[in-house]
């Protein structure tokens, strides 16, 4: 595993030079979008600073990778499958937060991020395990995005048969 630290990037840098490549900094999400990229076809981020210290990131294609994240990169893709690589990351988040410090600022220093204990199964596993996970991303992610339609159309036909089942007419109240 190689670990690179990303360019320094701020709120204004971005909006005087928007663009389409996401800024992928101290979050989970992008900062911003800039007219540049410094980063392709190296997905796997960690945050090195800040409240989302620890968390594993995957960005596809071009992007702007800041100085608050480490690129993951593999040095030997023919042992190590990308994808893998990055949900055993994730899975092991918890982990890589236990060699933060939170002195002030809280940190993950690259030393103490490459003493990390890794298991690597055969890479025919590891291709199999990744496309198993990606599989339940793919579906929970469609769950979540489908979720709040179909809340708001229970709530609507409980309003409705609500309305139905205690409407009654004027004359047939209790005497």
């Amino acid at each position: 595993m190689k670990l690179k630290t990303g360019a320094p990037v701020n709120k204004d840098l971005i909006a005087a030079n928007p663009g389409p490549h996401p800024v992928i900094n101290s979050g989970k999400e992008p900062l911003g979008y800039l007219n540049r990229w410094n980063t392709e076809n190296d997905p796997i981020g960690i945050t090195t600073r800040g409240a989302g210290v620890g968390s594993v990131t995957w960005q596809d294609g071009k992007y702007f990778r800041g100085n608050l994240n480490y690129s993951v990169s593999i040095k030997d893709e023919t042992n190590l499958h990308v994808r893998f690589f990055y949900h055993l990351l994730h899975h092991m988040q918890r982990q890589i937060q236990a060699l933060c410090t939170f002195d002030g600022i809280p940190a993950l220093n690259a030393g103490n991020l490459k003493e990390l204990q890794i298991p690597i199964p055969p890479h025919a596993q590891q291709v199999r395990i990744a496309a198993s996970l990606d599989k339940f991303d793919t579906l929970t992610q469609s769950i979540n995005e489908g979720l709040p339609r179909e809340i708001e159309l229970r709530q609507k036909q409980y309003a409705h048969y609500r309305e139905l089942l205690l409407s009654f007419p004027r004359n047939s109240g209790i005497k």
